[in-house]
């Protein structure tokens, strides 16, 4: 009896236990390069997280992981529950859990929101991810369409096919996170934000916002586990990047 009470002891532990580890799919390069078709699906992305961003096989879409579910933004402005079964080429999750909350109020851009998340010293070389659930006076975000074989560059894709939406007066969360520089290459460094609405019906891509009254939820992270693409294309093909395609795809505009 004594030893089935600490097999279920040490199990739950290990079931709450804060990882402070970031679960990423491939690296920023890669998909900008154009490697868009992943070996790993929506389902090993659940197991590894329940909060996080991505994207879809082919960029079909952007992905928010919010709650344990997985949610597809498509192009159209539509969004989904994303079926187990969904090629994934790029993600970054983890288990979120927050080292500290605080009420945020009144911010007039995402400029001025980034300044603001600046203050947190402990994200000046550690990666941190950020809730930020509220009222929304006003949001910009995009999707783009799924790319066509032969893929283009990612930044070449996004320009010519991105889909852009906005949205005034709107409830809904913020799911992202801030990278340190060094982490150019592999992700993207700085913040990388997607919306997902409370009502589930409107997300994306963050491009711009004010944000009138939301509560911060921020989580410091420690580790951090890559998964490689497994394909015959990366294993053959060479990851060759513009140093400016980053800019482009990520680029705030409000």
């Amino acid at each position: 009896m004594k030893k089935s009470f600490y097999v279920l002891f040490f199990l739950a532990t290990l079931l709450f236990a804060k990882t402070d580890k970031i679960y990423q799919i491939s690296t920023i390069n890669a998909l900008l390069a154009g490697y868009y078709d992943g070996d790993k699906k929506v389902l090993d992305v659940k197991k590894h997280g329940d909060f996080g961003l991505g994207t879809f096989n082919g960029i079909d879409g952007e992905m928010v992981v919010y709650q344990g579910v997985v949610y597809q933004i498509k192009s159209t402005g539509e969004v989904l529950q994303a079926k187990n079964s969904l090629g994934v080429p790029f993600a970054s999750v983890h288990f979120f859990q927050a080292d500290k909350t605080q009420s945020i109020k009144n911010v007039q851009s995402y400029k001025q929101l980034k300044s603001f998340l600046d203050t947190f010293s402990k994200c000046r070389n550690y990666p941190c991810s950020f809730l930020i659930k509220g009222n929304f006076k006003y949001i910009k975000t995009r999707s783009a369409p799924k790319a066509s074989k032969p893929y283009p560059p990612l930044a070449k894709h996004i320009i010519k096919t991105q889909k852009i939406f906005e949205r005034k007066n709107i409830n809904g969360a913020l799911i992202g996170y801030y990278l340190p520089p060094y982490f150019e290459k592999l992700n993207v460094p700085g913040y990388h934000f997607h919306f997902l609405s409370e009502d589930k019906s409107f997300g994306g891509h963050v491009l711009g916002l004010e944000l009138k009254d939301a509560k911060l939820s921020l989580d410091v992270l420690y580790d951090i586990d890559i998964a490689l693409l497994k394909t015959s294309k990366f294993e053959e093909g060479r990851v060759e990047v513009n140093d400016e395609d980053l800019n482009k795809v990520e680029k705030e505009t409000h």
